[in-house]
């Protein structure tokens, strides 16, 4: 068994929007930040970007069959917000 240091990017869903610090549903892991960002745009206000750090435990013959181990969390990196439709001109 081996074992990576790395850093992701966790989108989730705030339990109540009006509060940041409010528990958080999961909803997607990301590899960088900027799918992540992408990603809480489209899911629209009150989804979350944090990032964790920690070490993924590596026990088989492909890279992602382990288990994730966070280390340190860095919490409200970006909030998704609604995309604006621009009004037409009269």
């Amino acid at each position: 068994m081996s074992s990576q240091k790395e850093v992701r990017y966790v989108v989730s869903r705030l339990k109540d929007p009006t509060d940041l610090e409010s528990a958080r549903e999961p909803i997607g892991w990301h590899p960088y930040l900027d799918l992540a960002k992408k990603h809480a745009d489209r899911l629209g206000a009150g989804i979350c970007v944090d990032a964790e750090g920690g070490t993924y435990q590596l026990s088989g013959p492909y890279r992602r069959r382990g288990r994730w181990q966070t280390d340190w969390t860095n919490r409200n990196l970006y909030q998704g917000h609604k995309k604006k439709i621009p009004l037409p001109e009269i």
